[in-house]
């Protein structure tokens, strides 16, 4: 069949083929038509899938007022059509809203990352998507840069949440936006004579384009009314409102059960169950499917949807709508509401009517929005969530039971809505009959709202009354607000603080479940280590035996614990036990991926990170680094963590500047307390720099910061943050000899105590350098002590590092013979770890000292360092412009790398480039079975 004309739309249209044809090369983009209703959005959307049928996977989500607070809802239609189907979370503990939407999102971007065809998405009428859907949205945009996907929505410039979305996406190039415009007087004319099959002229066509004014649907309409012997409407037939009358010709002739139904229909939205609309209007199902086949014929309702009725066009039904009188539009949706109820629609459909209906104290309006609510939560729909539990509240009112404060409560702290949870919270603490369960649970989310909104002391009095409380009948209860409050008192109170509160968990939780007792242990295993008592380590090695075997029940809420396996595992890293440490990373990663957990992702890629730092795996610690920064959206927490690994790991390659601009933006990232623990690694960061800019007196201050707050806090586990060396060698180099030897004093009563080997080492080398002048051959034994120690570490960086400062003293005491060995080792583990620097002040002393750099044979088809850096983000589909910003460096620099990777592997994109990681990390005949194919 022939496609009808369309008028002054040449520029879509050729935006829409542009799209498409970029998607079938692998560069996916966006494309937004924004216009008033009537402008053929929709007749934009209709072209693209026509032109791509059967060479695209298409999937196609569209927006009604009744079904916008539908969780996820028209995104969901869409990627459902493309073949998605949401992760199994059989396996998975119940997780919190938070990580919940982390996952979802996270879930659709890798769907969307391993379809083999070009697919296409398509999204009619956005400006009634939920916040949900939007944020989603956004998300997809952003990443589909490197992938074989289009995305093409449409939208009115009102309600202005999808516009609103638009503009970041288009200023970052991750979007384009086409507006359409009314048709001018002249292709208005053109569409008429066509639509009518005659020539309109004189003054019946300027009256027709002026009635129109450029909108083809209403030209479309007085088209069908020239067509029916009724002519051109005049321009007052409607009190001067055009398009009113325009639009009420359709219902010419209509009969009053016909607009009863349509009344009704307008209700239920755009699109409708006709049985339904029957019963609203209280007509038979006869005379129901009479209205309904009549009203087709006139242009109103279309049927060509199964089980389903629409409105010709959105307009329609905002029409009859509107001129509904508001108190009987709300009796209508309480009618809605009760039939929906009855013939078993869905909770989140019949919700949007209870919450419509005005229905105050209605039980069952309030039962089916606090469902809807909680299971917008347990999806990880915080914005929906919160909506309609608010809702729910309001209809409820001084009747608002306990449970759905509670869920309240927790949606507005997810939602960042401090202020109103501890408002919610303090409403369901003032109802008299609340349990101590509940009253418990009401404590505890006041302490998490007060926590969210930076009162600490407030949040410690919230939990310390919830622990009292609990203390009354359910220990267990304590023990779950205690370790909050240990949470909480971290960031300003450091060990000092949290580990008093874990030792009363401790002793609470041996009359508790065993899984409850090992969070207790585990956390309190932890706070004692860091805080310099090694007693913690047997009891973690006890823990973490279960989180081995069973890793999948060890996944926890990682923006408030690191769970078993990531608490171990950190401990295992600052004791020196590497292997163990790498596994237990290892398996919790691969727990987390398999179950498609970002936020656990991240936080396990950032504590690896720092192992592959210490153990001289400087390339994989920046692609850990990398990793975490890509999920920075869906884990934000991490964020100042993965900057921090990389200003630590480009530090040691030699990269000052790109680690100072790390720095800067760990800094940016940090909490604004700078009495909070992060400020340890970020004022150790920065007196780095300092050392190496030869701002000595700057580098001695922030050291004298670190000092103080690391003693503030209690974290004097040296192996943690290791900043003692560079400390003392700081106060050394400044003149400051007292407070270096101290810190030395300290570091050498702490270090016998610790099973590491790292203080030990630190101690050395530092009474080394005090040394070397006074008695250089004590120096050199203490130094060889050192390297001694270093090497059976495990860190051969550090190695290295001593093995220069060994041979750089004998070679300037003129002992060259001995320095070379010493010095050609150093050069070759600073070059295994990719450590540039440390290689290259090896090199130059290994030549003063007149040994030779054996030469590196390099082959040419390998890929450098920067390639395999750039490798690793472009097959997880990351953008060369976000690629060039994660490196900083130019685009053309990552266009060039990609170039010669793809020369070197053989392939000619960057959609060949994640095929190939996809069958590395799935070597199976079949591609494996992936979450979202279950």
């Amino acid at each position: 069949m022939p496609q009808a004309p369309i008028w002054e739309r040449d520029g879509t249209l050729g935006a829409i083929e542009r799209l498409l044809s970029a998607a079938q090369e692998g560069r996916g983009r966006s494309l937004f038509i924004v216009g008033e209703a009537g402008l053929g959005k929709t007749t934009m959307i209709d072209r693209a899938q026509q032109g791509v049928a059967g060479s695209f996977r298409i999937g196609i989500g569209r927006g009604d007022a009744a079904e916008s607070s539908l969780p996820f809802g028209i995104i969901d239609q869409a990627l459902r059509g493309l073949g998605f189907r949401r992760p199994s979370d059989a396996k998975a503990p119940r997780q919190t809203p938070l990580q919940a939407r982390a996952t979802r999102l996270y879930a659709a971007e890798q769907f969307l990352e391993s379809l083999p065809s070009p697919g296409l998405i398509l999204l009619d009428d956005l400006h009634w998507a939920d916040e949900d859907s939007l944020a989603l949205l956004s998300f997809l945009c952003r990443r589909i840069g490197s992938l074989p996907i289009a995305v093409i929505g449409t939208l009115r410039p009102w309600p202005p949440s999808a516009l609103n979305m638009l503009a970041p996406l288009a200023t970052a190039g991750d979007a384009t936006v086409e507006q359409l415009m009314p048709l001018s007087a002249a292709a208005s004319t053109e569409m008429l004579n066509d639509r009518t099959g005659t020539t309109i002229s004189g003054p019946s066509a300027q009256r027709a384009t002026k009635l129109a004014a450029g909108n083809p649907l209403l030209l479309e309409q007085i088209a069908s009314n020239v067509r029916s012997g009724r002519g051109v409407p005049d321009a007052e037939s409607d009190g001067g409102n055009a398009t009113n009358a325009l639009l009420r010709a359709r219902f010419t002739g209509v009969a009053a059960d016909g607009m009863r139904y349509a009344q009704a229909a307008s209700v239920l939205g755009t699109r409708f169950r006709p049985m339904i609309a029957n019963a609203m209007a209280e007509l038979s199902e006869e005379d129901g499917d009479r209205v309904l086949e009549a009203m087709c014929r006139g242009g109103v309702f279309d049927t060509s949807t199964p089980g389903r009725a629409q409105f010709a066009h959105p307009l329609l039904q905002q029409l009859v709508y509107d001129e509904i009188p508001a108190p009987l539009r709300a009796r209508w949706h309480a009618r809605a509401f009760r039939l929906l109820v009855a013939a078993g629609a869905d909770t989140d459909e019949s919700a949007e009517h209870a919450a419509r209906s005005g229905a105050i104290g209605d039980p069952d309006a309030i039962r089916v929005l606090a469902l809807a609510g909680r299971t917008a939560l347990r999806e990880g729909a915080i914005a929906r969530a919160k909506q309609r539990l608010e809702a729910a509240a309001e209809l409820a009112g001084s009747r608002a039971n306990a449970a759905l404060l509670l869920d309240l409560g927790e949606a507005l702290v997810d939602s960042g809505d401090g202020r109103g949870a501890i408002a919610a919270a303090r409403r369901l603490l003032d109802l008299s009959d609340l349990t101590d369960r509940q009253r418990i649970a009401g404590q505890r989310i006041l302490g998490r709202a007060l926590f969210v909104r930076g009162a600490h002391a407030e949040a410690a009095d919230a939990f310390q009354a919830a622990v009292v409380t609990a203390l009354r009948s359910d220990k267990s209860e304590a023990v779950r607000a205690l370790l909050d409050a240990a949470f909480i008192a971290w960031p300003s109170g450091g060990p000092a603080l949290a580990t008093p509160l874990l030792e009363q968990a401790r002793e609470l939780a041996a009359e508790s479940s065993p899984r409850l007792l090992l969070r207790a242990d585990t956390a309190w295993a932890f706070s004692a280590f860091v805080g310099g008592d090694p007693a913690g380590i047997a009891v973690l090695e006890g823990a973490v035996r279960e989180a081995l075997a069973n890793p999948e029940d060890d996944t926890t809420d990682f923006a408030w614990s690191w769970g078993t396996l990531g608490t171990y595992a950190n401990m295992a890293k600052w004791t020196e036990r590497f292997a163990e440490a790498t596994r237990a990373y290892e398996i919790g990663m691969q727990a987390a991926e398999r179950m498609g957990l970002p936020v656990a992702i991240a936080a396990v890629a950032v504590m690896h990170g720092d192992t592959c730092i210490r153990t001289g795996r400087l390339r994989e610690a920046l692609e850990l680094a990398d990793r975490a920064t890509m999920l920075a959206d869906l884990a934000p927490e991490r964020a100042f963590w993965a900057a921090i690994i990389h200003a630590y790991t480009l530090a040691d390659m030699g990269r000052m500047q790109d680690a100072a601009e790390w720095h800067r933006q760990a800094t940016a990232l940090a909490e604004p307390n700078e009495q909070s623990a992060g400020h340890l690694w970020l004022l150790h960061v920065g007196a780095v720099l300092a050392m190496h800019e030869r701002r000595t007196a700057d580098a001695c201050a922030l050291f004298d910061r670190l000092r103080a707050l690391a003693s503030q806090l209690h974290i004097l586990e040296p192996c943690i943050v290791p900043w003692s060396g560079d400390a003392i060698t700081a106060y050394g180099h400044g003149g400051r000899l007292e407070d270096a030897r101290d810190l030395l004093e300290s570091l050498e009563s702490r270090a016998h105590l610790l099973p590491c080997r790292f203080p030990r080492v630190v101690a050395l080398s530092s009474r080394a350098a005090f040394t070397e002048k006074s008695d250089p051959p004590a120096s050199r034994r203490l130094l060889d002590e050192a390297i001694g120690l270093a090497t059976e570490s495990g860190m051969p960086l550090l190695e290295a590092r001593l093995r220069y400062r060994l041979g750089a003293q004998l070679r300037r005491s003129g002992q060259d013979v001995a320095a070379r060995p010493l010095l050609r080792r150093a050069l070759e583990l600073a070059d295994g770890c990719c450590a540039e620097g440390w290689a290259k002040k090896a090199g130059e002393e290994l030549q003063l000292a007149g040994g030779r750099q054996s030469g590196r044979r390099t082959d040419p088809d390998s890929l450098t360092d920067a390639e395999l850096r750039v490798r690793a983000l472009a097959e997880r589909g990351v953008k060369p412009a976000k690629i060039a910003g994660q490196l900083m460096v130019s685009v053309n620099t990552i266009e060039t790398h990609l170039q010669h990777i793809f020369r070197k592997l053989g392939i000619n994109s960057q959609r060949e480039l994640m095929a190939l990681a996809r069958d590395r990390d799935d070597p199976s005949p079949n591609g494996g079975d992936r979450p979202h194919d279950k």
